[in-house]
């Protein structure tokens, strides 16, 4: 390894040392493999793929032998040996080793760093058996709340400690506030915005205390059976669309194609026959799902129809991890379904990947590394010459250029595949459409202003909506009413000022939650009372406004008293056992009326649902993002294609204070082209992707001054580099402030680079990098390719 300075003039001594050399990617920030000496005893073992443990400054770190060489420029005295080679075997084949280093390069990260996500940490460290370090409370909330008050007033009343009062009391005032949930101590720390020392205090001081749990066990037995419908035949555009996936397999071709067929249009029927074709060949297939605990259809369908399934999440246990990563590895299984992490899956003779909800943006990680597992699948793929099928029935603005341009294969699903309800006859034949050309379900638009004015009040339910759920549930029909905020009310304002009441350590508003009978911030768990006046103007009276989905159950209930109605959102759905209870209940018709935020708006169906209630349409379309619009079309019409999936009509009602909104309208009516045309328009005028790449630099810190500045160096490199090479970086806008400005008390700039395509983006990135700093204090982080611009 390198020393920082140079304290003699080397040029004359000679730069090789011979010797039998491993080149090692370590998971530290650090931009660079590094050179390490293999004793004789582990030459056999230190090869490329294998773990090594080695020196590492003071300590010992484990990494990866990327590379092996017969001589170093390293001086004698630098020279370390490797400590320790445990496999027999190489954890990393060849071409992981080639995807990891092109994530490396492309999203910003060192080598080793990529190679530690893509494997998990049971296969990583080999240890035997992970049991989970829990957070729980050693005394009663009301004591533990009690302690953190007078804590609070320590740190008012004191000069000196109060900081460190502060954190101890903001640990506190969580874990006695949120006593159902469950916490790590780096989870809860990095939700507060401390460090863990203070945490660890009040364990020492016996407010809280350690616990060993075992993780929660993933999807297994339960997930298996019968799938709820098995077509006997195709329609004739999933025919055609098989047909060309099986082309290119039969080829062992790397294609990519983009499915592109309205909600309920049999698009899974194609993913599990194109898969189906794969195996045939002796190929594997891996099966990437937006969030598995929220689509345990999928899983059984696909479980049902393929012989040793595994599936892979971050839920299992380590004995099922391993074993699941044993059986890919050998062959055993050749499907594999899970989350964006599932890629990295060490399969046989890859074949097909499949992109289901391609456009979902929970497949952008959003710490390091930040890949993007779609993108990431269709780079493995080209590398091992796999296929890959995208689908969706709203996809990516990026995906739908890239079909447009040529350099994905559209295949497309025109109209939804009817089929008879449970238990209501054996055909599996397509039942014929009724209602619009592609069988969807009728839309009606709500003008809640008007609403309003026509009821005199102001009120978050219009009269059609009753009317169209009361009559459905009269008909013994189920329905799904969707708003995309949780909580009891959104935000509390002065009537005098109009300030919203805005959290302390973020700048966002604060919810009422009246479980709690507090405010909440989502982000940082600060909870607080309601004030009596408002803390802005001293004045008053202040206001509790707007609704979430715990307000709409409670009001719910009020409205169709007798009805069983359950919610789901992530106040209540805690753990995957939840998710199961409450869609099982559901499914079986035991729950009528099902509310909840977007985590109800995908992977959901089921026939007996005719109407959808969109409470609130205009969510998220306000926030300082150029994919609010994209974001706010797409949900609408994953929620709305939720109704009349099975053999009866469905029904949309879509509330509204923007009527004539254009992702408003064309979401309602499922008019995917129609959108696409008014937004790409927009997107090209001002050089948004898809017509450019993106690169967005964050910097957090909790001295505003020199976060200002750390900020004001990275937009001065990335101008320059700018000047340098005139018409391949488009703007580089910046240093501002976020859209949210503070989070976890630390105040948040940023840098907005657009360029003309990747190897600018790689030319840039490569000139600010330098500058990253990865500290307590300061932190920077660069996402290439950024889904979330908060």
């Amino acid at each position: 390894m390198g020393t920082r300075g140079k304290l003699f003039d080397t040029s004359e001594l000679k730069p090789v040392v011979k010797g039998r050399f491993v080149e090692v990617a370590l998971p530290t920030p650090v931009d660079r493999v590094f050179d390490y000496l293999v004793p004789e005893p582990l030459k056999d073992r230190a090869q490329v793929g294998h773990r090594v443990t080695v020196p590492f400054g003071k300590r010992s770190l484990q990494g990866f032998v990327v590379a092996t060489k017969d001589e170093s420029t390293l001086m004698r005295h630098q020279i370390k040996e490797v400590l320790e080679a445990p496999d027999d075997e190489p954890l990393v084949g060849t071409g992981m080793l080639r995807l990891t280093e092109w994530m490396a390069e492309y999203y910003a990260c060192s080598w080793g760093e990529a190679l530690q996500a893509v494997l998990p940490a049971v296969v990583r460290t080999g240890r035997k058996r992970r049991m989970l370090t829990v957070v729980r409370l050693a005394k009663s909330p009301d004591e533990t709340l009690a302690r953190a008050a007078e804590l609070e007033e320590k740190a008012r009343a004191s000069k000196g400690s109060g900081e460190r009062n502060l954190n101890y009391a903001r640990v506190l005032r969580a874990m006695g506030t949120f006593i159902e949930d469950v916490f790590t101590p780096s989870n809860l720390a990095e939700k507060l915005g401390v460090s863990e020392s203070p945490i660890r205090t009040l364990v020492k001081q016996g407010w809280l205390r350690f616990e060993k749990i075992e993780p929660e066990h993933a999807p297994g037995g339960g997930m298996l059976g019968a799938p709820d419908f098995v077509p006997e035949t195709l329609t004739f555009d999933q025919q055609k669309a098989l047909e060309a996936v099986a082309h290119a397999l039969d080829r062992d071709e790397f294609k990519t194609f983009l499915l592109f067929g309205v909600t309920g249009s049999g698009k899974t029927e194609v993913y599990i026959r194109a898969i189906q074709r794969a195996v045939e060949h002796g190929k594997s297939a891996i099966v990437l799902v937006p969030e598995i605990s929220l689509t345990p259809q999928t899983v059984r369908r696909f479980a049902s129809r393929f012989d040793d399934v595994s599936v892979l999440h971050s839920s299992m246990t380590d004995a099922e991890r391993r074993d699941a990563w044993r059986d890919i590895s050998s062959g055993k299984s050749r499907v594999v379904i899970g989350p964006r992490s599932a890629l990295f899956a060490p399969v046989k003779d890859l074949g097909l990947v499949v992109v289901d909800e391609e456009h979902e943006g929970t497949y952008k990680q959003d710490n390091t590394p930040r890949y993007h597992a779609r993108d990431t699948a269709i780079m493995r793929a080209r590398l091992e010459g796999a296929s890959v099928l995208l689908g969706s029935a709203t996809p990516s603005l990026e995906s739908w250029h890239n079909a447009q341009a040529g350099k994905y294969t559209l295949l497309e699903l025109r109209s939804r595949v009817r089929r008879p309800e449970a238990g209501g006859g054996s055909s599996h034949e397509p039942a014929p459409l009724s209602g619009s050309a592609a069988g969807l379900a009728q839309v009606e638009i709500i003008d809640m202003a008007q609403e309003c004015r026509e009821q005199h009040k102001m009120t978050f339910f219009s009269r059609r909506l009753r009317g169209a759920c009361a009559a459905a549930l009269e008909r013994d029909e189920q329905v799904i009413i969707f708003l995309n905020r949780r909580g009891y009310h959104t935000l509390l304002s002065c009537a005098n000022c109009g300030q919203a009441m805005m959290c302390p350590q973020c700048d966002i508003p604060m919810s009422f939650h009246r479980g709690l009978k507090k405010m909440a911030c989502h982000y940082c768990l600060e909870t607080a009372d309601i004030p009596r006046q408002c803390p802005y103007c001293m004045g008053g009276p202040v206001k509790l406004m707007g609704m979430g989905t715990e307000r709409l159950e409670e009001e719910l209930k009020v409205i169709f008293a007798g009805r069983s109605i359950a919610r789901m959102d992530s106040d209540v759905m805690k753990s995957r056992e939840d998710y199961e209870v409450t869609l099982d209940a559901f499914r079986a018709g035991e729950t009528q009326i099902l509310v909840g935020t977007q985590m109800i708006a995908k992977g959901l169906d089921f026939p007996n649902v005719t109407v959808v209630g969109v409470v609130s349409a205009d969510v998220g379309m306000g926030l300082a993002d150029f994919r609010s619009y994209e974001r706010c079309f797409q949900l609408l019409t994953q929620v709305a294609g939720r109704a009349g999936r099975g053999s009866k009509e469905g029904h949309v009602i879509v509330q509204t204070f923007q009527p004539d909104h254009v992702s408003i309208v064309t979401g309602a009516r499922q008019d995917y082209r129609a959108f696409v045309e008014y937004e790409l328009h927009h997107r090209e005028e001002s050089n948004y992707p898809p017509f450019s790449r993106m690169v967005l630099v964050t910097v957090e810190g909790k001295d505003a001054n020199k976060t200002d500045d750390e900020a004001g160096k990275i937009a001065a490199t990335a101008n320059d580099f700018a000047q340098r090479f005139k018409g391949t970086i488009y703007a580089v806008a910046g240093p501002f402030e976020a859209p949210i400005s503070k989070l976890r008390g630390r105040h948040r700039k940023q840098v907005m680079i657009k360029a003309k395509g990747f190897r600018e983006v790689r030319g840039v990135v490569n000139a600010i990098k330098p500058l990253v700093k990865v500290q307590e204090k300061l932190r920077t982080g660069i996402d290439v390719d950024p889904v979330n611009m908060l």
